[in-house]
């Protein structure tokens, strides 16, 4: 009788959605479906995105000691050939992806989405996958620091010169939703050590914040979502979103890195943050901010099941990260 119970909790809902950082597949389906068939949902939570994008941070910087930090950050070689690599051959993907698309405004959109910078996440994901936190966050920051300048840059190259964006608005951003919840985890894990047993809620508030973004973010998606469009537009977004896996799989497999540096740079490298994507799309192209929905959907998805089964491949048990 007890093993019928055990088994039926194994297969219960708990097991479909919790931890929230082991269920992101089933999370964001969840938030897809609410955000399509609830849109006022999506558009209450839209104001609130740079607070979800600063809890993201915030959740994996609360594990992590100023000691890590300069650890990764002192490893500057390999952060400046990951950030080479992402800013090289991800635009260039795009690129290549946009002379493939059927409309102007497909084309548009995934150019926007290659040359965003990492995604924020990207240090959770690393840390679900069993890699080094604090490098996949220098990865993050250094590759958001760098699109203030390198995101115009490449907009004008794909879109032409009046495809312009402010570099501020970019590098508000960066203050707001990663250095100053950088600064504050960090500091608040210095302060209080203990705060370490409780690594794996810290972990869930990141991926529940996630969550929440992708969300907001079905607003602009939902009506590509209920139309063919999602056909033509589906295939291009995979392709993306591969390719970046495929790019840093690659760098760390040419480098010979251990599973934990390798998940660090990897991930960073990846994928892409679309909620910048979206925000460069409203300004520049409104109409093709649908395919920074729909990569975000898609993104945190495969990103999210692809680092849980990194990390149960790593251990050979599940694991209780």
């Amino acid at each position: 009788m007890v093993g019928v119970e055990g088994k039926a909790r194994r297969l219960g809902p708990r097991t479909w959605f919790l931890p929230v950082r082991h269920r992101l597949l089933a999370w964001v389906v969840v938030a897809a479906l609410v955000g399509v068939a609830i849109p006022q949902s999506s558009g209450a939570l839209s104001a609130l995105v740079p607070v979800f994008l600063a809890g993201q941070v915030l959740g994996v910087a609360l594990n992590l000691t100023p000691g890590e930090i300069r650890a990764a950050f002192g490893q500057a070689p390999l952060v400046g050939l990951a950030l080479l690599v992402q800013w090289t051959a991800l635009p260039g993907l795009g690129l290549a992806l946009h002379l493939l698309a059927p409309t102007p405004t497909l084309a548009k959109g995934i150019v926007i989405c290659a040359v965003a910078p990492a995604e924020i996440t990207s240090g959770l994901m690393a840390t679900i996958a069993g890699g080094d936190a604090a490098l996949a966050t220098a990865c993050m920051a250094g590759s958001l620091a760098l699109s203030t300048i390198l995101t115009p840059f490449w907009l004008a190259v794909g879109l032409g010169p009046g495809a312009r964006i402010q570099p501020g608005s970019l590098a508000l951003e960066l203050l707001l939703s990663v250095l100053l919840p950088l600064a504050l985890g960090v500091g608040l894990r210095a302060r209080f050590p203990r705060s370490a047993r409780w690594r794996h809620l810290w972990l869930d508030l990141s991926a529940t914040c996630l969550v929440l973004v992708v969300l907001a973010g079905t607003a602009s998606a939902r009506s590509v979502l209920l139309s063919a469009a999602i056909l033509a537009m589906l295939p291009l977004v995979l392709a993306l979103l591969l390719g970046g896996g495929a790019v840093g799989w690659g760098l760390g497999k040419a480098l010979g890195l251990n599973h934990r540096r390798a998940a660090a740079v990897g991930f960073p490298i990846g994928i892409r943050e679309f909620g910048v994507a979206i925000a460069v799309a409203v300004v520049v192209a409104p109409r093709a901010a649908a395919v920074g929905g729909v990569y975000g959907i898609v993104m945190v998805a495969g990103a999210g099941t692809l680092a849980t089964w990194m990390a149960r491949r790593a251990s050979r048990v599940p694991t209780t990260i």
